[in-house]
């Protein structure tokens, strides 16, 4: 795909836990051919390096993977950021980063992201610092009792997608590179 804009430009993708925002961030970064910053990559090295330890631990490597990724997409021209980032926060931060954002907020009722979440949990596969005491109720009640909102950043783009079913990937791709030719 060309790069015919110069400006530096990042795609984030946002949304609660199990809405989507992994699988949807992975093939849309295909699509563009844009490198894919996923701050539970970012997260899962830091528990292989350093290892797993109870939640505030967990948190603590949380917020070191997003100081990871914002610090990687700086030398970027182009990025999909994919993470379940905390209002109030990540908002001054991602406008830091000096670049025009499009956000594409994956949207799915919270009792279906629920479901997709916990089984998660199960899956083998899934790096053991994900420890079953990190996703309790308690751990993520924020999210599961809150109401999902996209984030706020100030006269940025925003694509919304529900993710309740399949995306059309092929409208999703247009509509964001619609949204960075404006």
């Amino acid at each position: 795909m060309s790069d015919d804009v110069a400006e530096a430009l990042a795609v984030v993708v946002s949304g609660i836990p199990g809405s989507g925002k992994t699988t949807l961030a992975s093939a849309l970064a295909g699509r563009l051919g844009w490198p894919l910053i996923s701050k539970d990559v970012v997260k899962e090295a830091l528990f292989d390096a350093l290892g797993t330890g109870d939640l505030a631990w967990s948190r603590r490597l949380g917020r070191a993977g997003h100081a990871v990724m914002y610090a990687m997409v700086r030398d970027m021209p182009r990025a999909v950021l994919e993470a379940h980032f905390e209002h109030g926060v990540a908002e001054s931060e991602l406008l830091a980063l000096d670049r025009r954002l499009v956000q594409v907020y994956c949207r799915c009722p919270i009792d279906l992201a629920v479901q997709r979440y916990e089984s998660r949990i199960a899956d083998r596969d899934r790096n053991p610092g994900h420890l079953p005491e990190h996703q309790d109720g308690a751990a993520t009640f924020a999210w599961r009792t809150g109401t999902p909102m996209p984030l706020d950043l100030q006269g940025m783009r925003l694509i919304e997608v529900d993710t309740t079913g399949p995306v059309d990937m092929s409208a999703l791709t247009t509509a964001v590179l619609a949204a960075v030719a404006h």
